[in-house]
């Protein structure tokens, strides 16, 4: 029986061991996972905006990036939104132009006018 107990003693002494291990190295990983990445740079002249995060890069001249922070400045708002208004204001305006077009290529029942000459 003495060799039976001598036995077990070893097996529990190395189960506490690799689960102190299993728990500095869940805490290694854990610590690893919350590192934030750096904040990628943007080339020069950039403007850094939300829209540009999620996946739109405009780059602008030193001049036209003074005009847009001098704007946004004036009417009390951040650069990002002065930005998407500008952007969706364009593209109101040139879908609207876009169907304006279309519709007058399709549309060959329109009236056209003539004026002719008087004759004196």
């Amino acid at each position: 029986m003495a060799k039976k107990k001598a036995a077990k003693k070893p097996a529990k002494v190395k189960a506490k061991k690799t689960a102190k291990k299993s728990v500095k190295k869940t805490a290694k990983k854990a610590a690893k996972k919350t590192v934030k990445k750096p904040v990628r740079k943007l080339p020069r002249g950039a403007v850094r905006t939300a829209s540009a995060i999620e996946g739109v890069y405009v780059p602008a001249d030193a001049a036209l990036q003074g005009r847009l922070r001098a704007l946004a400045s004036s009417m009390q708002k951040p650069l990002a939104e002065i930005l998407t208004q500008a952007l969706s204001e364009f593209a109101e305006n040139w879908e609207d132009h876009m169907r304006t077009v279309e519709a007058l290529d399709s549309g060959d029942d329109r009236m056209q006018l003539v004026v002719t000459p008087e004759e004196p």
